[in-house]
């Protein structure tokens, strides 16, 4: 669902929600053990980065 505001469409629809769940999955990625191999960290980072910028979109309602 959606709905004009100021000329602009918002999300009215658990958007919030799945901010929220996105910013818990980053957290959760971004967190890793001392002993994880560095191909491993690398990954872990690259998938933290993409959830932030999937938050970063969603908020902009991209």
């Amino acid at each position: 669902m959606s709905r004009m505001v100021n000329g602009r469409v918002r999300q009215t629809s658990g958007v919030g929600r799945l901010v929220r769940r996105l910013e818990c999955e980053r957290r959760r990625w971004s967190r890793w053990v001392d002993s994880t191999v560095p191909t491993e960290q690398a990954w872990r980072a690259g998938v933290a980065e993409g959830l932030r910028l999937a938050q970063t979109a969603i908020r902009k309602g991209v």
